[in-house]
């Protein structure tokens, strides 16, 4: 297979993007905030300030814990039946249950004028973010990650990729328990 100078182009702006992410988005485990890490265990779960991990050294001698409070949900919910421009598109965040964030998902892609509509997405205690093509592309991209800004660069590379073209945030949101 041989390629294109502009499908060579598009594969390097892709790798190039997809090393800067890799670099960019290191997050800590158990769904903290940058700077903190999880305590806890058995039920009870909570974040606390890396110690030294302030600029200068700056130790926090008395440090405040952030607790995983609660699982909350999201949903996106599209009619994918009248293509990707303009489609009817529902969103929901900080959900108590799933099955809630879903069916409020699927009411709001309804008032947005779909008659087809499915849920496309569910999450908790994550962000996310929907590209799509400019310029009328197969496929749009939707991605999770644990911040917003992670959430939309991701999904922007995987829709260059995917269609060979720029594209355009659509929506992004958080449902974060923290």
């Amino acid at each position: 297979m041989t390629l294109t100078n502009n499908q060579f182009f598009y594969l390097s702006i892709f790798f190039i993007l997809i090393i800067y992410l890799t670099i960019e988005n290191v997050h800590a485990e158990g769904n903290c905030p940058s700077g903190y890490y999880p305590i806890g265990g058995q039920g009870a779960q909570g974040c606390a300030p890396i110690p030294g991990g302030g600029s200068g050294g700056y130790t926090n001698q008395n440090p405040t814990l952030y607790p995983m409070i609660e699982t909350l949900w999201g949903a996106i919910a599209e009619d994918k039946s009248k293509g990707l421009k303009g489609r009817p598109i529902g969103f929901t965040r900080n959900f108590k249950s799933k099955d809630e964030a879903q069916t409020k998902a699927l009411k709001a892609c309804q008032q947005d004028g779909g008659q087809k509509c499915e849920v496309s997405k569910t999450y908790s205690n994550r962000c996310v973010a929907i590209a799509d093509p400019i310029n009328d592309g197969q496929k749009s991209k939707i991605l999770l990650d644990f911040s917003e800004d992670g959430a939309k660069k991701g999904a922007l590379v995987f829709c260059l990729s995917e269609n060979l073209q720029p594209c355009r945030i659509v929506y992004s949101g958080c449902s974060l328990g923290y």
